[in-house]
């Protein structure tokens, strides 16, 4: 006789197999998730006095000044802010140099990429032509500013903190020779405390701990703030375990809110540092400020000091 009760049992041990599931991994989760961590000690560049977060100055405060130029770094000295961040390409004669982009464009009155140009060739050019300063005109243009090195700036700012970001629109190739030739410049200038090496690209900051073995604080790239987020999305947060110091993230990515409170906890329960960028409006600063963040990255270092200041 044909027993019409299999597909029905069938349904039955699917669905429990399915419960049984679930119940594992949300009895796993739980245990995962109040597990104790060893919390990590906060490098010196990221030790701060007090509760408010840091002011992270974007390419010297780019709003204000023309960007990633002494003179922008300058301003964000004198105005009082904590961190210069900058971005660093690699010329043709193996200088590196504080610049955004790959290329010049955007921001001087030449064409092409860094790496085809040498230091000499790249200093000629007019690093403020494009700027426009906040009531439109071009107020730097024309008055000799150029595009600096890095051991420059070590060597006009060496009190100040630098966030230095390597950007993953250098060549491939010269990966290992920039991470070498940065690592000997922090050194040369004493500057392993006082800076934070950033980058997208994890490939990049993992290469540069070879050479700084954990002396120099570093950044989560791409690749390692999607697994912390994802890990914490599925309040698998202590199984996170990283040899990267801070996150550096923007306020939204896609869908996720990358500020909500539980990832800042979550980060700040295993002394993770987060800061985010980049903020230019007084609203979403305030909110920060009051959210807890470790850092503030900005293109306005004077609206967020007037605002801490008010506070």
């Amino acid at each position: 006789m044909k027993n019409t009760n299999l597909p029905e049992t069938s349904k039955k041990q699917r669905l429990i197999l399915i419960m049984l599931v679930i119940a594992f991994f949300v009895s796993f989760s739980s245990i995962v998730y109040w597990l104790p961590v060893k919390r990590a000690v906060a490098p010196p560049f990221l030790q701060k006095e007090n509760e408010r977060p840091l002011v992270i100055a974007h390419q010297g405060g780019k709003l204000l000044a023309p960007g990633n130029t002494i003179e922008a770094f300058q301003n964000a000295a004198s105005l009082g802010a904590d961190v210069i961040e900058t971005d660093i390409h690699i010329t043709k004669d193996g200088h590196l140099v504080t610049i955004h982009d790959p290329t010049v464009d955007a921001t001087t009155d030449g064409h092409g990429y860094v790496k085809d140009y040498t230091l000499k060739e790249l200093q000629r050019l007019d690093a403020a032509y494009n700027f426009q300063d906040l009531k439109g005109d071009y107020s730097y243009r024309g008055k000799h500013i150029y595009v600096p090195t890095l051991e420059e700036v070590f060597q006009r700012f060496p009190h100040m903190r630098i966030n230095i970001e390597v950007k993953d629109d250098n060549p491939q190739e010269r990966t290992e020779e920039i991470v070498q030739k940065l690592m000997a410049l922090i050194e040369e200038y004493d500057m392993e405390d006082k800076v934070l090496i950033a980058s997208f690209d994890q490939n990049i900051i993992n290469s540069f701990e070879t050479y700084s073995k954990g002396r120099v604080a570093t950044q989560g790239g791409k690749q390692e703030a999607r697994k912390f987020v994802i890990l914490h999305k599925l309040f698998l947060r202590n199984l996170y375990k990283t040899d990267v110091d801070a996150f550096q993230l923007p306020v939204q990515e896609g869908n996720f809110d990358l500020t909500q409170p539980i990832l800042l906890s979550g980060a700040h329960r295993i002394g993770l540092h987060v800061h985010y960028w980049t903020i230019n409006d007084p609203e979403t600063m305030e909110r920060l400020i009051n959210l807890g963040a470790d850092g503030i990255i900005t293109d306005r270092p004077d609206l967020l000091l007037k605002i801490l200041r008010k506070n």
